[in-house]
């Protein structure tokens, strides 16, 4: 009797290890069951996270990706990759998880080079913040959450890990749940929207072509903001900006993991507006002690300022981190655009002749500033292309169905930025030749040729062009 129970007690801690297995097993399927339903994702109206991952596991490596942007939300706000690619006749895409460091930076190309190899590799220089360790707090911690936890490849990531958290984040940075299970008690409602808008947006999953970018400012510097920087002067003092050996070390393995890759490499500085940075020169000379040791080309578009970034450019806030507007995102990308031409045309292919390529960007943001409609296009109808008037390549002249007209000449024609053009008209039922004045749209800048457009009055259909018109000067006496 004694015996057997001897037996007993030595087989219960057995049995205790055997409960506790079963409980981490529910808790852990129960984390990665709620993680799945993202019933703690405090940020789904901003999907842009995931979107990315999922887009660069569904293009490739059957598309390649031939430019890769790394950055923060000044990049996804900033530069457009339907319009760069479209410019370039390649592949763009925005690795640019918001508010990210060069650090994550790294291990986001490191993942991304998994799949593909890019012929160019461009590094905003924002993502370069003095931030010298990996204690992270409030924000920014969140900010390496969201773009942690969608990436795939374990490997990588667990090789990330240490160096991009803290110990007491690391086990946080796997799971909503874990570092959002106080809604539990705090805010159920938000849970059941989450879980509704999952099911809602996963029922119906979006497999359109998504380049990274999340565009979200509309208007520019108003003038409240205006009358701060005349009362209070730069939101930002670039004297107080550094940079930090992390920035630098990060910056150099960025380099060194596309060196071993044949990949190029460049350095690209998005604006603010002019009056909100004072003593810039200043935050340069720090940025330069990243960029200069690595021997690679800086395109610095805050400084010499670039030509056409007006207040409609820029976000209206005074808040040290300015982004750019739509608008501003035009302009930026068309100079970055003729910056890659002018330096790295040689190792980017031109797809504008691939089928496949074609149609993965017809219609897109872009497209028909830099190529030519199809004929059988139902929304656009050509009306010429590739003819010679008076002297004049004409590339292509079309009318969409929203009355937009559009004009493509040689990027190195002599005519100026407005243009009166004559054309054969019905108007309305009438046909008529009519004096059409075309101008070049600020910020489409296109590197193969150069765009004019002109709205016209409903009811105007174009049906041939005829020549240019050369308006007379009207001279007082």
């Amino acid at each position: 009797m004694k015996k057997e129970n001897n037996q007993s007690r030595a087989v219960r801690p057995v049995h205790l290890l055997v409960r506790l297995a079963i409980i981490i097993l529910i808790a852990v399927i129960s984390v990665v069951y709620s993680d799945r339903k993202a019933f703690f994702i405090t940020d789904q109206k901003e999907p842009h996270h995931e979107m990315r991952w999922e887009s660069i596991y569904r293009l490739t490596p059957k598309t390649p990706i031939d430019i890769v942007v790394l950055g923060n939300s000044h990049v996804n706000t900033g530069v457009e990759p339907f319009s760069l690619s479209c410019a370039l006749n390649c592949t763009a895409f925005d690795m640019a998880p918001s508010g990210i460091m060069i650090a994550d930076a790294y291990y986001c190309l490191k993942e991304l080079l998994t799949r593909t190899t890019p012929k160019l590799v461009v590094v905003e220089t924002y993502l370069m913040r003095g931030i010298e360790n990996n204690k992270l707090k409030g924000a920014a911690l969140a900010d390496e959450f969201r773009s942690f936890y969608p990436r795939r490849n374990l490997k990588i990531k667990l090789e990330s890990l240490p160096f991009l958290f803290d110990a007491e984040s690391c086990l946080p940075a796997w799971s909503f749940t874990l570092r959002n299970h106080e809604l539990l008690l705090r805010n159920r409602d938000l849970m059941k929207y989450n879980r509704d808008l999952y099911e809602k947006r996963h029922k119906s999953k979006d497999n359109s072509l998504y380049l990274g970018r999340y565009s979200r400012f509309k208007t520019g510097i108003n003038d409240s903001i205006m009358n701060l920087y005349e009362t209070k002067g730069p939101a930002v003092d670039g004297s107080k900006e550094k940079i930090s050996r992390r920035d630098i070390r990060y910056a150099r393995k960025i380099v060194d993991l596309c060196n071993e890759k044949g990949i190029e490499v460049m350095f690209f500085t998005l604006p603010m507006y002019e009056l909100h940075i004072g003593n810039y020169d200043d935050w340069m000379d720090e940025q330069a002690k990243a960029i200069a040791p690595t021997e690679k080309n800086w395109y610095n578009m805050q400084r010499p300022y670039a030509s056409g970034l007006k207040r409609d450019c820029f976000e209206p806030t005074y808040e040290k981190n300015q982004h750019l507007t739509i608008q501003g995102s035009i302009v930026a990308t068309y100079k970055l655009a003729h910056y890659i031409s002018d330096h790295f045309k040689d190792i980017l292919p031109d797809r504008s002749t691939d089928s496949k390529w074609v149609d993965l960007f017809y219609g897109k943001d872009g497209y028909f500033e830099n190529h030519t409609p199809r004929e059988d296009d139902p929304d656009r109808r050509l009306i010429a292309k590739d003819i010679i008037l008076e002297n004049e390549h004409i590339i292509d002249f079309f009318q969409d169905n929203r009355g937009w007209l559009f004009l493509k000449l040689d990027s190195d024609t002599s005519r100026p930025d407005d243009v009166y053009v004559l054309a054969e008209l019905l108007d309305g039922d009438e046909k008529v030749i009519g004096i059409l004045d075309m101008s070049v749209s600020r910020g489409l800048d296109p590197v193969n040729n150069k765009l004019y457009v002109a709205r016209l009055r409903d009811n105007v259909q174009v049906l041939n062009l005829v020549g240019f018109y050369e308006m007379p000067v009207t001279r007082s006496r």
